[in-house]
């Protein structure tokens, strides 16, 4: 029996409208797939006249079927590649390579003319890169940088000043704060580590690693979805979505919290974060594919990847990001797993509720969209069999 290896489908279902061309069910059966893998010459032509040949042995037809021509096959790649290689460098460095504090929190206790002192000393040194906030006593300043409410805080004590910080910041903000602090006052200011890092997250970045991970992933796994099956139901793609998303929650959890020790939260605490992430990044990532079709992708990466890992808060405080960078850090998909997983993990749950919301508002909104677009796209469908119905009348 011999029948050749059916065309691609389209990528989107948009795209997926009955043409003249378009085989019948009543025509029978095509030749056999033990047939060489050549692509049909009407194939080729809709992807471009020269489209590539089979210098490859063993390449499917539906691959060499969506090639396209030399010239696009060589500069596409490159330009989407040197884009998107691009937006990262930009981005980063931009952010990053000489990062200073804008409106970072900063707690102060002490008398009303010590705090006056300090606040001055420090708006001269830096101007606009503190909010002071005051406090009447050592132990509510302590209790404001244990609950993630200040990173640190000035306190006097006596004749001398010490800076209570929590350490779970990170090296690098604690360092810069004790800094600030120390030209400050004119002599070294001690530091007290209120909420000091795991014993696996020597420096506090362990929490950005695994959401950088978990991102990455979660934009893989729509890419590879869409590529391998364009025209899957919205409820099967869900379904694959939650069995990947609980994975990946359940292999971050494993790693960063029962293996290392770097994600001190609770085991399920950091599985449902790190799951709820990972759904988001996919459904994100399925919505930018299926509206901007071949440029989904580089899109794609660019929204999830490059800016929602720069402003994710977790290689240095939002508060360090520059003003045009800023704001996505309060809506990101990232950032708000990076505030969940820190604050469940050491400021006593402190941000937690907020970054579940927002998880999930992302996964809802975007599986709604996707929703919308199948919707349409089946309607798309169905007028156009009608039409096609009625001009074979």
């Amino acid at each position: 029996m011999h029948h050749t290896t059916p065309p691609s489908p389209h990528p989107y279902p948009e795209a997926a409208e009955p043409t003249p061309s378009d085989p019948s069910p009543d025509r029978p059966a095509s030749p056999s797939v033990d047939e060489p893998t050549v692509p049909h010459p009407r194939a080729a032509e809709r992807h471009g006249r020269h489209a590539l040949l089979d210098t490859e042995p063993g390449i499917a037809a539906p691959v060499l079927a969506a090639g396209a021509g030399l010239l696009k096959a060589m500069l596409v790649p490159v330009v989407t590649a040197l884009a998107i290689g691009t937006a990262f460098v930009a981005v980063y460095l931009a952010a990053f390579h000489a990062p200073t504090a804008h409106h970072q929190p900063l707690g102060i206790a002490a008398s009303d003319q010590q705090a006056a002192r300090a606040e001055l000393a420090l708006n001269d040194s830096a101007p606009d890169a503190y909010t002071f906030h005051r406090y009447p006593s050592a132990a509510a300043a302590r209790d404001a940088v244990a609950h993630d409410r200040v990173p640190a805080a000035l306190v006097a004590e006596g004749n001398s000043t010490v800076l209570l910080a929590a350490g779970a910041q990170g090296p690098s903000t604690v360092g810069s704060l004790q800094a600030a602090a120390t030209a400050a006052a004119g002599h070294p200011v001690a530091v007290q580590d209120v909420v000091p890092l795991a014993s696996g997250d020597s420096r506090g970045l362990s929490v950005f690693y695994a959401s950088f991970g978990v991102v990455l992933a979660g934009f893989l796994f729509s890419v590879a979805s869409y590529q391998i099956a364009p025209r899957l139901p919205l409820a099967a793609r869900v379904a694959s979505t939650v069995v990947f998303a609980t994975a990946s929650g359940t292999m971050v959890a494993l790693i960063g919290h029962q293996a290392l020790h770097a994600l001190p939260a609770a085991f399920t605490t950091v599985a449902v974060i790190a799951g709820l992430l990972a759904m988001a990044t996919a459904t994100a990532a399925g919505v930018l594919l299926r509206l901007f079709g071949p440029l989904g992708m580089p899109v794609a990466s660019v929204v999830l990847l490059i800016l929602g890992n720069a402003t994710s808060g977790g290689i240095l405080p939002t508060s360090f990001l520059p003003p045009w960078l800023a704001p996505l850090a309060q809506v990101m998909p990232p950032a708000a797993a990076v505030r969940a997983l820190r604050g469940a993990g050491y400021y006593h749950s402190a941000h937690l509720t907020d970054g579940l919301v927002l998880l999930a508002a992302w996964i809802l909104g975007c599986l709604a969209v996707q929703y919308v677009l199948d919707l349409r796209a089946a309607r798309k469908a169905a007028a156009g069999r009608s039409v096609g119905g009625a001009l074979r009348v």
